[in-house]
């Protein structure tokens, strides 16, 4: 819609254009009517107005003091003239003044008048779209540039550059000198992974855009430091400034306006700007330390002391948790956990990495102790809402993995015992064996109810007891074992993959396998082939 507001002294010519035309029919809404200039610019101070129809001569202020002040104040409003025969030398000045058009009142026809109106709101129009543009224009440019140089300066602290490459970046983006020492800060949003789950931010991308520009805030407040986003909710700051207040107020101010917490790890001091991938390095190392310390803290690296490798190795053997877990002795296992985890509390710390590969190998180990049963591990219920191996990469502090084991261990050992005396209804095996050969088709639970007689929901229900899974939960794990075999091979890519175990949808199948592995399946492979 286009406002249009009516000025003239005369009631009954205000009364007039507000009855000749079909206004809202015509794409056009009047937003007010006034006696005087004067009152006209209140109207406009609180409503948008586009197009104005004055009279010239009004008492007060009249319509050429109108039109200056409109063209000073509202230079996007048009103003069309309202004349009588002998105002001719006062049109003339008011559209000198800016005035767009004029019509005479005497010999005025409602068709001439809604002809001007509408040349003119064709032009607003026009106008509108050309602003419009402009400024996606705009924007786009701003992004674009704001994108090429956070993918530079990422490069430059996440990968080994040259003191060329550096200075070239430093120049092209008119990044201020660095004062030695300076240092860079990692800081990490807790729980990242919860946190998108939740969707309070409608999109990851609407999130790290807000954390972005408070923490940017917060910079400049104490005009310092570059602020680059990596990946996963991690943003790194270069800077200069190094006290414990800027990074303590940055976790206040994400705690305050989004009620999300934050944990920073920061480098030694560095003497050249040759040293941010060190310094980045650095950084990160102390920022995975929260595994040990807990989220939403603030750690340097130089307070860190690792274990070198050489010194590592698990208190335990494979065959002592076997020999637990066939006499189904909950109790020990969670002793003995409890036991290795006090270990780890302890020191001498590890790379989180390396540590979480050991809790691997233990999920591993549970699993070897399903198979003289023919069990599977992913059978297992999940534990809130996550499979061990998804749990172990995902969780982020060694108390909650260790929390997350010993709730998941119980359900453990009622699968187990499930299988020790297990004898399925005929009806309950021949679905088993139905999904386990027809895994990569589409199957519905309505069909394979249909085979054998039973209602849909019936089955449901009958599975689930009997199995202590749901049907589409279990065709989910065997597709999933499949797609691991699969994986293995470096010659199918990962769509062939997701076809070949039954799902037409790629990011589905991805989005499927990591709630289960806790990776995406290019992640996994890396993982399994670098292990041989």
């Amino acid at each position: 819609m286009i406002n249009v507001l009516i000025a003239d002294d005369e009631i009954l010519v205000r009364i007039g254009l507000k009855t000749i035309i079909p206004w809202e029919d015509n794409g056009f809404r009047l937003v007010g009517e006034a006696s005087d200039g004067n009152e006209a610019l209140a109207i406009m101070e609180r409503t948008p107005c586009d197009i104005v129809l004055t009279d010239i001569r009004m008492p007060g202020c009249d319509g050429l003091q109108l039109i200056e002040r409109i063209k000073e104040k509202f230079p996007a409003a048009k103003c069309l003239i309202l004349s009588s025969h002998n105002d001719f030398e006062y049109v003339q000045k008011a559209l000198r003044l800016g005035a767009v058009d004029y019509i005479l009142k005497l010999t005025m026809e409602p068709e001439e008048l809604l002809a001007k109106l509408v040349r003119l709101k064709e032009e607003i129009e026009a106008q509108r779209l050309t602003a419009t543009a402009a400024t996606r224009l705009e924007m786009q440019a701003h992004l674009y540039g704001k994108e090429v140089k956070e993918k530079r300066m990422r490069d430059l602290l996440t990968k080994q550059c040259t003191p060329g490459e550096i200075r070239a970046t430093f120049a092209e983006f008119h990044i201020p000198a660095l004062n030695p020492p300076y240092r860079i800060v990692n800081l990490q949003l807790d729980a990242y992974e919860e946190v998108l789950e939740e969707n309070n931010f409608q999109s990851e991308k609407l999130l790290t855009y807000t954390v972005a520009n408070i923490l940017t805030e917060i910079l400049r407040k104490y005009d310092d430091g570059e602020l680059v986003e990596i990946e996963g909710g991690r943003f790194a700051v270069i800077t200069d400034y190094m006290e414990a207040d800027m990074l303590l107020e940055m976790q206040e101010a994400v705690r305050t306006f989004l009620k999300l917490s934050v944990s920073v790890g920061y480098s030694d001091s560095l003497m050249s700007t040759d040293e941010l991938y060190t310094g980045y390095l650095q950084a990160k190392t102390a920022l995975e330390h929260r595994f040990y310390r807990g989220m939403g803290g603030i750690i340097a690296f130089d307070s860190l002391q690792y274990a070198s490798p050489l010194e590592t190795h698990v208190p335990w053997t494979q065959e002592q948790w076997i020999q637990l877990i066939e006499k189904q002795d909950e109790a020990a296992v969670l002793a003995l956990l409890d036991q290795w985890t006090d270990s780890l509390r302890e020191g001498p710390f590890r790379s989180p990495d390396m540590l979480r590969e050991e809790w691997v190998e233990l999920v591993h180990i549970f699993g070897h102790g399903l198979r003289p049963l023919k069990g599977d591990l992913y059978a297992v219920p999940p534990h809130r809402n996550r499979y061990p191996l998804h749990a172990v990469r995902q969780i982020e502090t060694l108390e909650e993995l260790y929390a997350w084991f010993c709730g998941w261990i119980g359900g453990y050992f009622q699968y187990y015992k499930t299988l020790a005396t297990q004898q399925w209804r005929p009806e309950i095996a021949a679905v088993v064996q139905r999904i386990r050969e027809h895994y990569d088709e589409p199957l519905k639970v309505s069909e394979l109810a249909k085979e054998i007689g039973f209602t849909e929901n019936y089955l449901s229900v009958l599975f689930k007891r009997e199995t202590g899974e749901t049907i589409m939960d279990f065709i989910t794990r065997i597709r999933m074992d499949k797609a691991r075999e699969l994986l293995k091979d470096q010659h199918y890519k990962v769509y062939e993959i997701a076809e070949k175990v039954g799902y037409t949808d790629t990011n589905y199948f991805s989005k499927l396998f990591k709630k289960v592995e806790g990776i995406h399946p290019l992640e996994y492979r890396k993982t399994v082939l670098g292990r041989k």
